[in-house]
């Protein structure tokens, strides 16, 4: 994911400022302070077991459920599971899972027998805190996922909080046959005390019926908790989200939600119905099972500190990891820059609050007013560069013309920013950020703030979708490429290995079209798309199945027998392949009785005649059968009656 927090430098108006910015340390983020409404808090702490049965284990053999820190990597193919030879960093086909316990602000934590919690291990996944094995009808891993770093507001007098989280984990169950990633929590509470945990899920859908299906499904944004008695403190709430007679309406031909168990309930109606799709939608409702005990919710622990006064001013930055090439926007906000602490030397605000500068620029390692850098240290790209000031010195100072944004009496201020590297390359080498100080020649060091800014192509989506095709007919491929820039280039498609050809991406898309001539059977593919300006290459793999054309007979008496003259039949076997099918058709003669009285292979190039004997009196049959070649499915038999009288 994307850096979308940070603090951001102010921008000078170098005619009234007379030097250019320099870089500095990244600013701290928000700092707590009094529990007075609203307050703005960090490093919140979201502790969640989510429930019994994603620590149990599983009915397959040598499988269990279990939470990874960060994004398991995909097997490619279904069916498969987390290797235990190398603690989890594979999957039983070789592709590389990676499983781990810490994923950037993610940890699996796993309850030791004294008690404490501690980032588990993998085999930790697999025991409880006695070290025993966890088994489909015992024991539990009482592992709990910890989504650290969350910031937003909480408001202890109205009973409201709006909290989010940076960060991926995944829940695996039997292993990873079926999994899916949880992504970027965030926790909205209303007055009333109810609340709402969203997330964004995305993974692949599978099933029981057909583990090798392994299709990736699109993410999608999800509310995986409800509760209700929330009681916003200044240090955090717990609280067990709603399951307990919650009704879930399952989807044609899921298992039903079963209502008579005094357990019974289930996890919100989007998730759950997103849970369908990977194949454990039943792990999240009541199903009349006997893992339903495990399957209600465990208690949720929201912790932050909400009791420290604001010292520091802060700042923040929308976006610190930007794209390489062209202009991008990025917003940038101050909080705790108190007026009177800066009151500027120079004019034209001498005496006055000289308010902030906030900029975009390359900056010498000391840049610093307050550590005696010069203004050589401070090197801003001009268009990017505002300055802070109460309304009434906004004229003073030029007005919007030249930079002058508003500094609130509270000390805050928000303005937009145009970041374009080629800008910052012109300036020179330093380090490239966004950069605070206080103006008009004031002294106040905790003004001086620092956000890096870093520039790097974006990962790719690649998506390769190859339908089913038959022997004789064209099959056509399609690679689509999604990004954060709208990726353009060309996309090269190769079968076993051998290219077959390359296509510009129109519209994110790139289409292939194969021969006719492909022999049925399963053909590996691979997109690679080759990367822009703005976003690194990727590729994706793929199945192309062939199946066998379809193949018909038809047979008719062309000329009835009788005792004293012989007869003829015509036997076609045909197909839409438009290919010559290969072998021979077999055509059997039988009394009423069953018994045979001849039987004939003609070829199947072309229609065939075959010669009827003279028969005796009675009803006969002819059967005619084509077993198949290599790209031929077997035609259904056809039976032809007749009567010698």
């Amino acid at each position: 994911m994307r850096n979308t927090r940070g603090a951001l430098g102010a921008l000078t108006v170098a005619a009234l400022v007379g030097g250019t910015l320099a870089g500095a340390p990244t600013a701290s983020a928000a700092p707590h302070v009094a529990a007075q409404a609203p307050v703005t808090v960090d490093d919140v702490d979201l502790t969640w077991a989510v429930n019994k049965e994603a620590g149990s284990g599983a009915f397959a053999p040598g499988t269990w459920n279990l939470v990874s820190a960060g994004r398991i990597g995909t097997p490619g193919e279904g069916g498969q599971s987390l290797s235990t030879a190398d603690q989890g960093a594979t999957w039983g086909n070789g592709e590389a899972a990676g499983w781990r316990a810490t994923a950037g602000d993610v940890v699996v934590e796993d309850l030791a027998a004294d008690g404490s919690y501690a980032p588990t291990s993998f085999a930790g996944t697999r025991t409880d805190s006695t070290g025993r094995q966890i088994t489909a009808v015992s024991g539990n891993s009482e592992n709990r996922l910890v989504f650290g770093a969350g910031s937003g507001t909480v408001d202890p007098d109205a009973g409201t909080a709006s909290i989010s989280w940076d960060g991926d984990a995944t829940v695996l169950f039997y292993s990873g046959m079926t999994y899916f990633h949880v992504a970027d929590p965030a926790l909205e509470v209303a007055e009333d005390g109810t609340a709402e945990l969203t997330a964004t899920v995305d993974g692949y859908a599978t099933s029981m019926d057909d583990p090798d299906r392994w299709d990736a499904l699109d993410p999608e944004r999800v509310t995986v908790a409800t509760l209700t008695g929330v009681q916003v403190d200044s240090d955090g709430f717990t609280v067990t989200p709603d399951y307990r007679e919650v009704v879930y309406d399952a989807p044609s031909g899921a298992t039903a939600q079963n209502r008579t168990a005094a357990t019974w309930g289930a996890f919100p109606q989007d998730f759950v119905d997103f849970a369908q799709l990977t194949g454990a939608g039943p792990y999240w409702y009541s199903t009349g099972g006997s893992a339903d005990a495990r399957k209600p919710a465990e208690p949720l622990t929201v912790a932050y500190d909400a009791s420290a006064p604001a010292t520091e001013p802060t700042v923040e930055v929308s976006d610190t990891t930007l794209l390489p090439s062209g202009a991008q926007d990025v917003t940038v906000t101050g909080e705790g820059f108190d007026p009177a602490a800066a009151t500027a030397t120079r004019p034209p605000l001498a005496g006055k609050p000289g308010g902030v500068y906030v900029a975009l620029g390359s900056y010498d390692e000391v840049w610093r007013p307050s550590a005696g850098a010069p203004s050589t240290a401070r090197r801003n790209v001009q268009s990017a560069t505002k300055w802070a000031v109460l309304a009434e010195d906004m004229t003073t100072i030029g007005g919007d013309a030249r930079g002058a944004i508003e500094l609130t009496p509270e000390g805050t201020f928000s303005t937009t920013l145009r970041v374009d590297k080629a800008d910052v390359d012109a300036l020179g080498a330093g380090a490239v950020g966004i950069y605070t100080y206080p103006g008009g020649g004031a002294a106040a060091p905790s003004y001086e703030k620092a956000t890096p800014l870093t520039f790097a192509k974006a990962a790719p989506t690649v998506r390769l979708a190859a339908p089913r095709t038959t022997y004789g007919s064209a099959a056509t491929v399609t690679a689509t490429v999604t990004g954060e820039s709208s990726p353009t280039g060309d996309v090269v498609l190769t079968r076993d290995g051998t290219a077959v050809g390359t296509a510009a991406l129109t519209d994110g898309s790139a289409t292939f079209t194969l021969p006719r001539d492909l022999t049925a059977g399963s053909y590996a593919l691979v997109a690679s798309y080759a990367g822009d300006a703005n976003t690194e290459a990727g590729e994706r793999s793929g199945t192309l199945r062939v199946a066998k054309a379809a193949t018909s007979t038809t047979t008719k008496v062309t000329k009835a027998p009788t005792r004293t003259r012989a007869g003829a039949a015509r036997v076609v076997v045909a197909t839409d392949s438009g290919r010559a099918l290969g072998g021979r058709s077999s055509v059997v003669l039988r009394r009423s009785n069953g018994s045979t009285v001849r039987s004939w292979t003609p070829g199947v190039a072309k229609p065939s005649t075959i010669a009827l004997p003279k028969l005796a009196a009675g009803t006969y049959r002819l059967v005619t059968s084509y077993a198949g070649d290599a790209n031929h499915a077997a035609a259904r038999n056809t039976t032809v009656r007749f009567t010698v009288r």
